[in-house]
């Protein structure tokens, strides 16, 4: 037996990566550790849940030292702590930390549109309006001074610390209406 497998192999080599088949060796040396796993003649398997229930448990105790335990602060995790804190506090507070820009768009009655540029932080997910511009009449392209004016107007507010943040863009868009 062993010699017609040798002879398959040398006939028909693996040409799969050695990361595949390291891993598929490792799963079979895992399966043969089980002690309940029956496989019947059709191919089926069975196992009892408790013994999976049991190498579970083995392996999160195992590797316990790997998983970041929320009841603990430490180091670099006590700045954002503090944001988390505060946010539950008032959730309109947000951190210092990354953002990506929205770009939203609202047509108004009148015919005109505004263009509100947001950001939304990385870190909650929650959206903040850092500068809007009123377009009216029958102009269909901007000048070109004004992706200019509102990059130096985001910048100017993410320096500033009077953003106020919201769970959606349109919140977010009727707050900055309300406050005008």
């Amino acid at each position: 037996m062993i010699n017609l497998h040798r002879l398959i192999s040398w006939l028909f080599p693996d040409r799969r990566p050695d990361w595949e088949q390291k891993r598929e060796r490792e799963f079979i040396l895992a399966a043969n550790k089980l002690n309940t796993l029956s496989v019947t003649d059709r191919g089926g398997m069975s196992i009892d849940p408790e013994e999976l229930r049991e190498h579970i448990i083995a392996s999160r105790e195992q590797l316990k030292h790997l998983v970041h335990n929320p009841g603990a602060r430490s180091g670099p995790r006590q700045a954002v702590a503090a944001v988390e804190m505060a946010q539950e506090a008032d959730p309109s507070v947000e951190g210092p930390h990354d953002c990506i820009e929205v770009v939203a768009w609202r047509r108004l009655l009148n015919g005109g549109a505004v263009r509100y540029v947001c950001l939304q932080s990385t870190h909650t997910g929650r959206y903040s309006v850092a500068t809007a511009c009123l377009f009216s009449g029958t102009s269909e392209s901007l000048p070109t001074w004004v992706d200019g004016n509102t990059n130096r107007q985001v910048a100017n507010a993410l320096q500033g610390s009077e953003l106020h943040w919201y769970a959606t863009v349109s919140e977010a868009m009727n707050a900055w209406d309300t406050e005008l």
